[in-house]
């Protein structure tokens, strides 16, 4: 099941992470992203109802993929897990989390920064035995906050890390997403295609055209060519 996951993930090559505060909004989030092309979510659990979005999601759009964001602690992604979360994402790295996702088959999305870091997030995946390289782990690494080392940051760890799977996240847009591409990043943490703003206002329509966006430019720089962007 993890790797149907990291494969979903990685075609679409963007995980929009989006603030819920009405979960009655979710659905429409949710058929605006399919609508445009794009069946993965990350709901951030910065609200008090993030839990619920995930459920309602997972149980009225299976076409979805759905995951959790701002993970911090094990007790959250072990709820958000039961309510259909397929994928845990944590600014930071929690030893518990990361090994309670491996040993239940489920991705684990960590937040590093530095070399350091994103070894202690390998060695943590490796604790439960499965596989000796990162690859086989049903994990990936955010970089966060990406805009502090920019394109070449995710270019140098990749140079180190050559089989890591990093997702830069914080500061990336429509304007620096090739070169975060071409850097060596496997997805891209999107914000900007659904910001708060627009979900709390029902602005899906700049929703749509903003994923629509995105998906160009990365099919475009996955093709080899200059992505051609349209405001």
């Amino acid at each position: 099941m993890s790797q149907e996951v990291l494969g979903r993930i990685e075609k679409a090559g963007i995980i929009p992470v989006a603030v819920i505060e009405n979960p009655a909004k979710a659905i429409k989030l949710g058929i605006t992203f399919l609508d445009a092309g794009l069946d993965v979510i990350e709901v951030t659990m910065r609200t008090e109802r993030a839990i619920e979005a995930v459920q309602i999601l997972n149980e009225e759009l299976p076409a979805i993929l759905v995951g959790a964001g701002t993970v911090f602690s094990l007790s959250v992604a072990k709820e958000a897990v039961a309510k259909g979360a397929q994928f845990i994402v944590s600014p930071h790295i929690d030893e518990e989390i990361v090994a309670y996702c491996m040993d239940n088959d489920v991705v684990c999305i960590p937040g590093a920064f530095t070399p350091t870091e994103v070894h202690s997030a390998i060695k943590a995946a490796s604790r439960n035995g499965q596989g000796s390289s990162i690859t086989d782990a049903p994990m990936a690494i955010k970089i966060f906050p990406a805009s502090t080392g920019g394109p070449s940051h995710i270019k140098a760890l990749k140079a180190v890390f050559p089989e890591v799977r990093f997702v830069p996240l914080g500061g990336v847009n429509a304007d620096n997403l090739a070169d975060y591409l071409n850097a060596g990043a496997w997805a891209v943490g999107g914000t900007w295609v659904c910001e708060r703003k627009l979900i709390e206002t029902d602005n899906f329509a700049e929703i749509s055209r903003l994923v629509q966006e995105a998906l160009h430019i990365i099919a475009e720089t996955r093709k080899g060519g200059p992505p051609i962007i349209s405001r």
